[in-house]
């Protein structure tokens, strides 16, 4: 028996490279003898990292991925000269600006695309063929904000149609949705949806963005599937110093190389209020290790943070500010283990430390964020972009100290339920190959 499983991975994200390996993981062991394949954004990136076979998702795809930088690099883009980035960013937002220009590039780009996507459709389908379900790995793949309804939407639905062609099953597993602002990326999500044979939401939010109100069992809530993940102790814990120690995970809020919507002066104050943040804590007697998810854009803002700090003192038991370089699930894990409390931007950031049992301080970006600290009894212990300033991280840091044990028993307490919710799931999706499962039909 063969089981695909589908992402929009190879970009060097951890959070997203870990729902495949989740899956991956769930898969083999439920289905010893089944042969797993991968179906993701660079398929030579994951049979390196997954060690499954692995085929594109989009005609274009399947690339090697991008190394990652190098840890001392300042910027996404550094590899390329500053003024030709400026003059190129320039030109771009001009005729950006040019309405009846920019339709007539996207139109021009779709009539161009169509004579080859028609051989990529014939081999997709012959490459899918036989397989007998396809699950669709979380992520919020529901959503046009990032790429357009031609992006996550349009795949996702081509995809759905190849299945239904070749008697392959779906599962879209804990899906997050939104922001999905266009009516042609809401046409794909229902269509797709309507091709599946299952289909969860990771949060409340992404179901009430796509569904309103509906019965739970049709479309219920499962949380994201990294809950799932078996993952092992570091072999080599970081050394502790005497110092409690602060893990941050920054990212590129609403900065012009990597944001859909660009916003500097947020990008801007985020970085400063973010490092004067962190100068607190080291005054207040922490030792601060700053970690990515993203490997290819966060070690940047980790730099730049580190640039509009103080410089801190360097006792002789060595440096109070690291940056901890991370190229793994083990390495991230291991910065993670090695951290008292943490306070994370990316969902998946907040997602590690509390499968690790860490109490999180979480700067929301998204209602996805909003809903997992929720969903974990840690409401109070999110703050949204809108209300980000120096005093409000201030007196939300202090309130998590005072309930770090208890945010800790809560943890032991509630994840394993949790763990079992997401367990139910595949035992649910992979009942549709098994022949008398109740909803092994489509989704009308």
């Amino acid at each position: 028996m063969r089981i695909g499983i589908f992402g929009h991975v190879g970009n060097q994200n951890l959070g997203d490279e870990a729902l495949i390996a989740a899956v991956v993981q769930n898969v083999q062991r439920r289905c010893p003898g089944a042969e797993v394949c991968g179906f993701t954004g660079r398929p030579r990136d994951t049979e390196q990292r997954h060690r499954i076979v692995a085929f594109p998702i989009r005609r274009t795809n399947g690339r090697a991925a991008t190394t990652a930088r190098p840890q001392g690099a300042g910027h996404p883009l550094d590899g390329r000269p500053r003024r030709r980035i400026a003059a190129g960013r320039r030109l771009r937002d001009a005729l950006k600006r040019i309405a009846v220009l920019r339709r007539l590039v996207r139109a021009a780009r779709r009539a161009l695309a169509i004579p080859s996507e028609v051989p990529f459709l014939i081999t997709s389908y012959r490459r899918l063929r036989g397989t007998r379900l396809l699950l669709v790995a979380g992520s919020a793949q529901f959503s046009d904000y990032w790429g357009g309804p031609w992006g996550f939407p349009f795949t996702l639905f081509k995809w759905a149609l190849l299945a239904r062609a070749t008697g392959t099953k779906v599962a879209l597993l804990s899906l997050g949705a939104g922001p999905l602002k266009t009516r042609l990326g809401r046409f794909f999500v229902r269509q797709t949806m309507r091709l599946a044979h299952y289909c969860s939401f990771r949060d409340d939010h992404s179901r009430r963005c796509i569904v309103g109100p509906c019965d739970p069992p049709r479309h219920p809530v499962v949380p994201d599937l990294v809950f799932s993940l078996a993952l092992e102790p570091p072999r080599e814990p970081i050394a502790r110093t005497q110092r409690r120690v602060v893990g941050i995970n920054p990212m590129p809020l609403f900065d012009h190389a990597y944001w859909p919507e660009h916003d500097q002066r947020l990008y801007q104050h985020y970085l400063q209020t973010l490092a004067s943040f962190a100068d607190w804590l080291v005054d207040r007697g922490y030792d601060l290790r700053f970690f990515p998810t993203q490997l290819l854009v966060d070690p940047g803002v980790i730099d730049a943070v580190r640039g509009l700090m103080r410089p801190p003192p360097v006792p002789a038991g060595g440096p109070r500010v690291l940056a901890s370089p991370v190229h793994s699930f083990g390495e991230l894990v291991s910065v993670i283990d090695g951290a008292d409390l943490v306070v994370a931007t990316r969902y998946h950031g907040a997602v590690f430390a509390l499968i690790r049992g860490k109490p999180v301080l979480s700067i929301a970006y998204q209602p996805k964020t909003v809903d997992l600290m929720a969903a974990m009894g840690l409401r109070d212990c999110v703050l949204t972009l809108d209300c980000l300033t120096l005093a409000a991280l201030q007196d939300r840091f202090v309130a998590l100290e005072g309930r770090e044990r208890e945010v800790r028993a809560a943890l032991r307490r509630d994840l394993p339920a949790l763990r079992q919710t997401v367990a139910t799931q595949y035992d649910r999706a992979l009942a549709l190959v098994g022949g008398d499962a109740p909803d092994a039909r489509p989704i009308r």
